[in-house]
């Protein structure tokens, strides 16, 4: 069935989807840290994010692998990175209000996608994300290089290669205990480029899993303190593109982190 837009509907399309709009930017990403104990020594490396990549693939006259972090992922704080309304609240409003605006614009581009590209299936990051955690910590820890190449984008990927020659024959192993809270979607993002023949579907996805990694002596005996399952929380990105009317399969671009806001506290203006 062909959906029909009003003409007036499809003009702000195609100026929508020729000119994207992009809140500024006040934020930051940090990394983030469990309130509930330490990280284990396997943890997933975080790609910076680069945003001219649209600008890189027309002067290189190709479209590069790795497109970095789509610009103005916003991810909620939470915890003690969340300002609280009674403390801080012109922060906490400001990031409220950071936080709806940028829903209005991924929404806006979410329209322009379904127009000029498909059916966008909006659940599915979050169930492809658990699978693809998984296997990508199980391969890690086995060495698979081969399945890392199918899951991981090139810096990802990368980076899994050096970390891998530095262990060298050291063997360890991943366990998933279990996940202590269903797997969340915090950014859901889609983008159409105009002239490029060129989407992306990008989504993170907030994990909390208590997890454990035990290493092993050159004698396979388990390395004291190393198999203590403990609590992660990851901000998975996952992504995927279509070119020239050929879509490829989800895959994890990296790790990122909750937005943080650089404000000005209130108690520090005597509010």
């Amino acid at each position: 069935m062909t959906i029909r837009y009003p003409t007036f509907v499809m003009i702000q399309l195609r100026v929508a989807a020729a000119r994207p709009i992009h809140p500024v930017n006040l934020f930051r990403n940090v990394r983030y840290k469990s309130s509930r104990g330490a990280l284990p020594t396997m943890e997933m490396p975080t790609i910076r994010p680069q945003q001219s990549h649209r600008i890189a693939a027309r002067e290189l006259g190709e479209l590069p692998t790795d497109m970095g972090l789509l610009p103005d992922t916003f991810i909620m704080p939470t915890g003690k990175n969340l300002p609280s309304l009674i403390i801080s609240p012109a922060s906490r409003l400001q990031l409220e209000s950071r936080r709806l605006g940028q829903r209005i614009y991924d929404w806006r581009d979410k329209l322009v996608y379904r127009y000029f590209v498909g059916k966008l299936h909006l659940w599915e990051p979050k169930n492809v994300a658990v699978s693809l955690h998984k296997d990508m910590y199980t391969a890690f820890s086995q060495g698979d290089l081969e399945t890392l190449r199918l899951i991981c984008g090139d810096g990802l990927l990368e980076s899994f290669k050096k970390r891998l020659m530095t262990r060298g024959r050291a063997r360890m192993e991943w366990k998933l205990h279990e996940y202590v809270r269903p797997a969340k979607t915090v950014s859901n993002k889609a983008h159409y480029y105009t002239g490029m023949n060129l989407s992306r579907r990008q989504a993170v996805v907030r994990l909390h899993s208590l997890q454990s990694l035990t290493r092993f002596n050159p004698q396979g005996q388990i390395v004291e303190g190393t198999n203590i399952p403990k609590e992660v929380v990851e901000y998975l990105v996952i992504e995927k593109k279509k070119v020239d009317g050929v879509e490829s399969p989800w895959h994890i671009w990296g790790t990122t982190a909750e937005t943080i806001g650089t404000f000005i506290s209130e108690a520090s203006l005597g509010l």
